[in-house]
């Protein structure tokens, strides 16, 4: 996608529509319907970035061309994934590789406005729960409908984490110039990793992050959150 991405004014990734997915797609494109999707994947600039490149064979090409069919008889290469918690987009942001599209973008014809991002507390002990709140508001002239992404950051942790996690996520309708207020309640469950040494999940105590946003590189709020052992 690289070699035109920036020759085009807007993108649709049908992926499968279904019978009636030129109907959806119609709308879009006329602008009755506005989009409201987020990417579920991280889409790189180019094969070297991916987890999975440096699987073919020395002296074998990749063939990426629409002809030559007899190339679908060639042997099955199997393909290694090690990154381990760094799946996804977590992988992209520890290696520091700057996306195509990163894990959550979406257009829209209308934009969006985040503010007001606050917690019940801004310090709770391992296992609590986390209550927190933000407003959303629709700035443009089309009613819409926005994913507002939760991520936690463990900002010193004994074990190497992901910069961020994907914690929780709604999709809220906004009407043009109105506001909403989107609530969410996180778990013990969500500052926690999995140890090897006790084969269970822990929580340890200090600072975390809390970052909303619209996509996993387009945060927009964030707060500070302290947990303790007492």
């Amino acid at each position: 996608m690289s070699e035109w991405n920036d020759d085009i004014a807007g993108l649709i990734y049908s992926w499968y529509p279904g019978q009636i997915g030129f109907k959806g797609f119609a709308e879009i494109v006329a602008g009755i319907t506005n989009p409201s999707a987020k990417l579920p994947i991280t889409i790189e600039k180019k094969f070297e970035d991916s987890p999975g490149y440096g699987y073919i064979p020395e002296g074998k090409e990749l063939y990426t061309g629409w002809d030559e069919d007899h190339r679908i008889i060639d042997p099955i290469i199997d393909v290694k994934y090690d990154e381990g918690v760094f799946v996804g987009y977590r992988w992209y942001e520890h290696k520091a590789i700057e996306p195509l599209y990163a894990f959550g973008f979406g257009l829209s014809y209308t934009t969006y406005k985040y503010s007001n991002l606050q917690l019940e507390s801004e310090s709770i002990r391992a296992g609590e729960k986390l209550n927190l709140k933000i407003d959303v508001e629709n700035t443009g002239e089309v009613d819409g409908k926005e994913i507002v992404q939760v991520y936690v950051r463990d900002v010193e942790s004994s074990v190497e984490r992901p910069l961020k996690e994907l914690k929780d996520f709604k999709k809220v309708s906004v009407a043009a110039g109105d506001k909403q207020t989107i609530y969410f309640t996180l778990t013990g469950r969500d500052f926690a990793f999995w140890d090897a040494d006790t084969e269970d999940w822990k929580i340890e105590a200090g600072q975390f992050e809390i970052l909303v946003g619209a996509a996993s590189n387009n945060i927009l709020a964030s707060a500070k959150l302290e947990i303790t052992n007492e």
